[in-house]
């Protein structure tokens, strides 16, 4: 039986998946729902100083917050609606990678679940873009849920 369900999430089709299970997980067992979200502030410096937006530094991270603690905002009200007692948590990063934040965070949590989606790339996507939910499988001590996103697999592999 699970106390403690931690879900990370994002903006995607697969996250808000991701968020269902946990929900509902959390409503069956009775168990504290937390839902994180990971920015990483770095990027405002990176956009700003190679001239890839015209807004200034402290515009960029008003934006990528605002629209983090939205993201926060409707999934903790999703669990709400549930009966679910929820608590919500915006991870800051300078430079980090997404899964050390969020592993940094369960474990402070002394979350018993993990629940995280998955893109399901393939290829080249996948080493360009990495994954998450893997790095996170090496990283936490804790069960681990990865909800599959509808994206489907490359054609022609085996």
């Amino acid at each position: 039986m699970y106390r403690h369900i931690f879900v990370a999430i994002d903006d995607s089709p697969t996250s808000r998946k991701a968020l269902k299970e946990a929900i509902e997980l959390a409503r069956i067992h009775g168990a504290a729902l937390e839902i994180a979200h990971a920015i990483d502030e770095n990027l405002v410096h990176v956009f700003h100083s190679r001239g890839m937006t015209t807004t200034t530094r402290n515009e960029l991270k008003h934006v990528l917050r605002a629209n983090a603690e939205e993201c926060l905002e409707r999934a903790a009200e999703s669990a709400r609606q549930a009966g679910v007692k929820t608590e919500s948590r915006l991870l800051r990063g300078h430079g980090e990678h997404s899964s050390d934040l969020i592993a940094s965070a369960i474990r402070e949590s002394g979350a018993d679940l993990l629940v995280v989606g998955s893109h399901g790339r393939r290829g080249v996507r996948r080493l360009l873009l990495g994954s998450v939910a893997e790095n996170l499988v090496r990283k936490v001590n804790v069960s681990i849920l990865i909800v599959r996103g509808s994206e489907p697999a490359d054609k022609g592999t085996a």
